[in-house]
């Protein structure tokens, strides 16, 4: 005999399926599966670019890929293209294709690019400085700074002797006594024996005289009138009057990159500081002029 129980039982059997898949999406529904986690793709990191100065006053220049000679003279004024020759140590016949070059950024006054102080605190009338670390010279007059400009100083064969020299004589045009065929303009005599001089010749970018200081055209023009010669006594035989003065000291690195190179990442490259100046005087010029005035 079936109870009521089973007769329920019997009743629902047909459902019990629908019931349980029911019940089973339900559960998937409320449950859901994180998703897992995607793996990261290791891809290899750029190294960090080097920081770059912007120094204000210079820019480098590659003369390659397109960027021609021509082109970034094109750019630049009258002045700034002397600028140019200045920063590289070189003159036009010298810039090359293929070559990375310094470049004035935007002013016109060379005086804003000088590696020289503006001033000194201790000077004569009028001196002139050679570095031959930097290859550039400096004009003073009365303490401030009236002209700068590259030089190129004798090779490590025949270096330019460091030391304190004087301008004697000058004449618009002479020739070398190395080699007769070599031109010498607006020449300026320092070593009456040695024949060490000041004039205008090819600046090829690094040291390349026999001992001379060769300059840009437009600075030998320039302290051609400008520096004082030597004067005579009346029989010739003996220097009443020394000429301006000429300090050459520091010495060349030789076999390394030239300093102006780095002016494009370190302004401070060429930078010539008062205190160094004030020490080559001490050590060349003072003990001169004290000579000189204990035997008047």
């Amino acid at each position: 005999m079936n109870t009521d129980d089973d007769l329920a039982s019997t009743r629902l059997q047909p459902y019990f399926p629908i019931v349980i898949l029911t019940l089973f999406v339900l559960s998937c529904s409320e449950k859901k599966e994180e998703p897992k986690p995607v793996p990261q793709r290791k891809t290899a990191q750029a190294p960090a670019a080097a920081p770059k100065r912007d120094t204000g006053l210079y820019r480098s220049y590659y003369l390659s890929g397109g960027r021609s000679l021509t082109d970034l003279l094109s750019k630049l004024s009258d002045a700034q293209k002397l600028i140019l020759y200045k920063l590289n140590r070189r003159d036009l016949k010298h810039l090359k294709e293929g070559d990375s070059v310094v470049v004035p950024n935007s002013t016109d006054n060379e005086m804003d690019y000088s590696p020289f102080p503006l001033s000194l605190s201790d000077s004569t009338l009028k001196i002139i400085f050679v570095d031959r670390r930097i290859q550039a010279f400096a004009a003073y007059d009365s303490g401030r700074l009236v002209r700068w400009g590259p030089t190129s100083t004798g090779k490590k064969t025949t270096p330019t002797p460091e030391g304190l020299y004087h301008t004697n004589w000058k004449s618009k045009e002479t020739h070398s006594t190395v080699n007769g065929n070599w031109v010498l303009k607006w020449y300026f005599n320092l070593d009456n024996l040695e024949g060490v001089s000041l004039h205008e010749y090819e600046l090829p970018g690094y040291p390349a005289s026999h001992s001379c200081v060769r300059l840009l055209a437009e600075d030998a023009f320039w302290i051609y009138n400008w520096a004082d010669q030597w004067k005579l006594s009346p029989d010739r035989s003996k220097v009443d009057t020394t000429g301006t003065p000429v300090i050459v000291y520091n010495n060349y690195g030789y076999g390394k990159l030239p300093p102006w190179k780095k002016l494009a990442i370190d302004p401070t490259a060429t930078t010539v500081s008062d205190s160094l100046l004030h020490s080559a005087q001490q050590r060349w010029l003072i003990p001169a002029k004290t000579a000189v005035a204990t035997v008047q």
